[in-house]
């Protein structure tokens, strides 16, 4: 009985999820050649830096021991990630101004959870859309280049997966932030900069910094685990970390968050 109920609540949340998301995607549809221009441009970008990195390794033995189809694998491991944690948490890049104007307050009254809206509610087209491309293009190198295990693939979508929590428990700590200090503008924006640095692998920076962004600020989890486990260069203890850390770090996040709300103050207040 117990679980029935879980199931139906965990129901009622996807469509209620699928609402907002179809709402955004109708929002964006409205304005074709503007989202055009965005995907050409994001898509420009992605591609020039992708030259880059091959031309760079052109003719070299490898970059940290790595050789250029390793080097793309992680650079597209990064944008896919990315765009995933882009695509289910845009919400939040909308939510301080939510807070500041009040109408914070007509989320919390709805007899649902607010994460679904602040957190979840408005996956956005062009990151479907972008999502699709990279992973065609990310499937094509790992499967001519890398390997055509399937058990290795299904290891690093799993911690794909992981890295998604880890995204989701960031933006998370983001939210809590925002209630509790809503004078702080563009905190995600410095959570997207954080994110920059992992285009290339956590290997190359060099130590006390790698530590720093693979086990307190877990960006090289998030972003460098998954396509190393997909070349055979992860050990088993680092992948029940890698999940370990995921699961604590989205609990201290909901603690955060539950934690925050008791500072909220009402448009009313």
């Amino acid at each position: 009985m117990f679980t029935h109920l879980k199931a139906a609540k965990y129901m009622k949340y996807f469509k209620i999820w699928l609402l907002y998301t179809t709402n955004t995607f109708q929002q964006i549809l409205t304005n074709r050649v503007l989202m055009l221009i965005f995907m050409l441009g994001k898509l420009s970008r992605i591609i020039m830096f992708m030259v880059f990195l091959f031309f760079m390794t052109q003719g070299t033995s490898g970059i940290a021991g790595y050789n250029q189809q390793q080097i793309l694998l992680f650079y597209l491991a990064f944008n896919f990630v990315d765009t995933l944690g882009q695509f289910f948490f845009r919400e939040v890049y909308r939510f301080r101004p939510l807070v500041v104007s009040g109408n914070f307050d007509f989320v919390l009254t709805k007899p649902f959870n607010p994460l679904v809206k602040v957190l979840l509610g408005g996956a956005d087209l062009m990151d479907l859309l972008m999502l699709s491309l990279i992973s065609i293009a990310l499937f094509w190198v790992g499967g001519t280049g890398i390997t055509q295990n399937i058990f290795s693939w299904i290891g690093f979508l799993a911690l794909t997966v992981n890295s998604v929590i880890l995204a989701g428990a960031f933006h998370l700590f983001v939210l809590g932030l925002g209630i509790m200090t809503p004078s702080i503008d563009h905190m995600i924006m410095i959570y997207r900069d954080l994110t920059a640095l992992m285009r290339i692998p956590v290997d190359l920076y060099i130590e006390p910094l790698r530590s720093l962004l693979t086990f307190v600020l877990p960006l090289g989890i998030m972003f460098t685990f998954p396509p190393k486990l997909l070349m055979g260069l992860l050990s088993w203890q680092m992948i029940l970390l890698s999940f370990a850390l995921g699961l604590s770090t989205l609990y201290l996040a909901l603690a955060f968050w539950h934690f925050s709300l008791r500072y909220y103050q009402s448009a009313s207040s």
